[in-house]
């Protein structure tokens, strides 16, 4: 999985979750990571009435899986101001990893994306460096150090 400064958004101005996901959506659509609009942010919208995606300190990791997928891919967009978001402390949300996975690769690949982050989420020293930084290489390497790091079971 490769992650290139088109994977990346800070200080994106949205009002709303659905919001969000049509942006991410789109910008996946533009680069080629998924073939539909409407289809992948309705796996996005469908995946969060199964249960929230919000986590704590005001992190989300929304995903869409779907046949609309080409390519398996991580997008991370930092929020201009949080966004409402049911999460465990009920906290907004304003850092968002959007995984994106082709439905033939959600019990592995998708396993294995969500696995890594989450991971990567109970550090603090992760979760400050992701929050306090304004350089997009940083971030594209912050993230690609997590997500090829080995996973322990």
């Amino acid at each position: 999985m490769n992650l290139s400064e088109n994977n990346i958004f800070l200080n994106l101005n949205v009002e709303s979750r659905d919001e969000l996901f049509d942006f991410l959506s789109s910008n996946a659509f533009k680069h080629n990571y998924v073939n539909d609009i409407k289809k992948t942010m309705e796996a996005f919208i469908d995946r969060e009435k199964e249960s929230s995606t919000g986590l704590i300190d005001g992190f989300a990791i929304p995903h869409a899986k779907d046949d609309s997928v080409i390519t398996p891919t991580v997008f991370f967009a930092k929020l201009a101001k949080p966004i409402e978001w049911e999460t465990f402390d009920e906290s907004n949300v304003q850092y968002v990893f959007a995984l994106f996975v082709p439905k033939n690769q959600a019990g592995t690949t998708h396993i294995m994306m969500i696995s890594k982050l989450a991971t990567a989420l109970m550090e603090d020293d992760f979760k400050n460096e992701i929050k306090a930084s304004t350089d997009i290489n940083k971030i594209i390497s912050l993230i690609s150090k997590e997500m090829t790091r080995e996973v322990l079971v």
